[in-house]
């Protein structure tokens, strides 16, 4: 119910958001009542407000729906989306233009004689298309809604479609509030009433700007900067709306091994496939000890944390320890069954593994991290958590009580270490793809989901990365489409892990600080004796391990067409 209302309040604080603003004059422009109009066109205010709302629904459809079922680039539908912007400019900017063309193409005498008498007198026909054309361009400015399409619509479409009705109805209502004030106003004004005024021309740039935009993509670089350098109290209240990660959780703060107030931990739920094991539930797993491990098998912090879960497995498994690695996948091949089969036997996993591909069991734990940790007792409550690596002796003295509240006689030995902290300096994890792609050199060369030639851009600054060759950059990996690419970065960390792709034995070459790679020089575990990486499948690849942690370090990393890759991590 929160979500719903958060929802609906979301819609509401949008239509004054910082990157909305500029489009409020369109709104309120194609709400006025032009000379010539009839009675019927009072209605204007509330035709693009339902049509927005509409369009806000049916993208969101389109978008989540064709691009599951059947694999539509969601580009598709912005792209659209702009060049009807575009047009609906064009055609405001030179009223008569519609008139002609309809005319040259033979609609006066076709089925749309109607609607084009009617666009002739009235403009409701352009009324209808500017708010459902403007519909994409407002949901993508919302972090409320964009936790609803993240996060909802992927587990629930029925809720997650609720959801979204009510930031849309929210949003329409705000949007048809401001319309008919401003409508107030400006017919009082000759010069916003006349069709073939400076105010029309002015609002047909906007919209054509805006289209642009849409299309190019930089709609979204507006959006992040207005965020940044326009404050707005709407903003931030909107932000508010969010739940906080994890809230349901109490901490507790007093000296005891086990860290958070009990709470029932909920069940295994849209699993599906299971590895090591059959179908299990919680129910099933009463009177034991349960770890539950949210991991995916290319995160390099998930992977760090392995072998003391493979060691606690084999430590307590015969005093009642049960580990169950619940799989949520951060790319789509670790979708992949086998994908995560091989991992789970490369690692040596010999617990249940289940595969949570729709993130059920993810979104019921209230999780947001990989790894993530949640100890159960015997009764089905949560006793311990723990959110990425580290703390692995409080991880294994929380493992220890439960088991001897149970009645087993363990040992009080603690053996498994406490982790490498990682260095202040070192470069964070690095998203490749440009949905969650950041200090990317060369992004003003960016061509999202389309080949595109990119150049070397000069020195690097810490933590930037480039590409240049031909690539294809998509929403979460870029993809090599040339003869080969070049990945570029500078680099501060002792360690350099990069999760890529590629058929067969694609070949890769490594390139630090203009002197070749190989395993004895700098190599990682990946890297042969002739420098070369070989690429036998989508996983993390161990590129570089330095004596030592090493500041402003630049890699070039050469691919051959058809390789791709997904996001770096590093170690100190």
């Amino acid at each position: 119910m929160f979500l719903l209302i958060a929802s609906f309040l979301a819609g509401v604080l949008t239509s004054l958001a910082p990157c909305i603003l500029p489009l409020l004059p369109v709104i309120v422009g194609s709400s006025v009542l032009q000379d010539g109009d009839k009675g019927s066109s009072k209605k204007k205010p509330y035709i693009i407000s339902a049509s927005l709302v509409v369009s806000v629904l049916v993208f969101t459809f389109l978008l989540k729906v064709s691009t599951a079922l059947v694999g539509i680039n969601p580009k598709v539908w912005t792209t659209l989306a702009g060049v009807i912007v575009i047009l609906l400019g064009i055609v405001m900017f030179f009223p008569t233009l519609w008139v002609l063309v309809s005319s040259k193409i033979g609609l006066e005498s076709s089925s749309n004689k109607l609607l084009t008498k009617a666009y002739k007198k009235s403009g409701l026909a352009g009324t209808i298309l500017t708010g459902a054309a403007l519909g994409p361009v407002f949901s993508s400015c919302s972090p409320v809604y964009a936790l609803v399409l993240a996060t909802v619509l992927p587990i629930n479409i029925f809720l997650g479609m609720v959801y979204v009705l009510a930031y849309a109805l929210g949003l329409g209502l705000a949007l048809l509030a401001i319309a008919l004030a401003g409508r107030r106003l400006t017919s009082k004004l000759g010069w916003a009433v006349n069709p073939n005024g400076k105010f029309r021309k002015v609002l047909a740039v906007v919209l054509v700007l805006t289209g642009v935009l849409v299309i190019s993509g930089y709609d979204k670089r507006f959006q992040t900067w207005t965020a940044d350098h326009i404050p707005i109290a709407t903003s931030a209240l909107e932000k508010k709306l969010i739940p906080k990660a994890n809230s349901h959780i109490e901490i507790m703060k007093d000296d005891s091994t086990l860290n958070v107030k009990p709470y029932a931990a909920p069940d295994f739920r849209g699993i599906v496939d299971w590895i090591n094991s059959s179908p299990l539930t919680l129910e099933q797993l009463r009177g034991k000890v349960v770890l539950v491990d949210f991991w995916t098998y290319s995160c390099i912090n998930c992977q760090r944390t392995q072998p003391y879960l493979n060691k606690w497995y084999d430590r307590y498994h015969d005093d009642g320890l049960v580990i169950v690695g619940v799989h949520a996948p951060e790319f789509a091949f670790e979708k992949v069954p086998e994908n995560v089969r091989k991992a789970v036997q490369d690692e040596g996993i010999k617990y249940p593994v289940a595969l949570d591909n729709d993130f059920a069991t993810w979104s019921a734990y209230q999780n947001q991290y990989w790894p993530a940790k949640y100890l159960i007792d015997k009764d089905g409550s949560v006793r311990y958590v723990h959110f990425g690596e580290g703390d692995y002796d409080g991880t294994e003295k929380a493992i220890q009580t439960l088991l001897k509240q149970n009645g087993h006689a363990v040992s009080d030995k603690i053996d498994s270490g406490k982790g490498e902290a990682q260095h202040p300096d070192q470069t964070p994890e690095t998203y490749l793809g440009y949905e969650r792609g950041q200090r990317m050199a060369n992004s003003d060369q960016l061509a999202r989901d389309q080949a595109k030639q990119y150049s070397q851009t000069g020195d690097l600054g810490p933590d930037q990365w480039s590409l240049s060759g031909q690539w294809n950059v998509g929403s979460l990996q870029d993809k090599v489409v040339g003869m080969q690419g070049v990945l570029h970065i500078k680099f501060s960390a002792k360690e350099v892990y990069l999760v890529m792709d590629g058929s067969g034995e694609t070949a890769v070459t490594l390139r630090l600080n203009g002197s070749t790679v190989t395993s004895t020089a700098n190599g990682g575990q990946d890297v042969d004796a002739a420098g070369v990486v070989h690429l036998n499948g989508p996983r993390l690849y161990k590129l570089i391990n330095l004596p030592k942690f090493e500041q402003g370090q630049t890699l070039d990393i050469t691919l051959p067409e058809g390789a791709s890759v997904n996001a770096f991590t590093f170690g100190g």
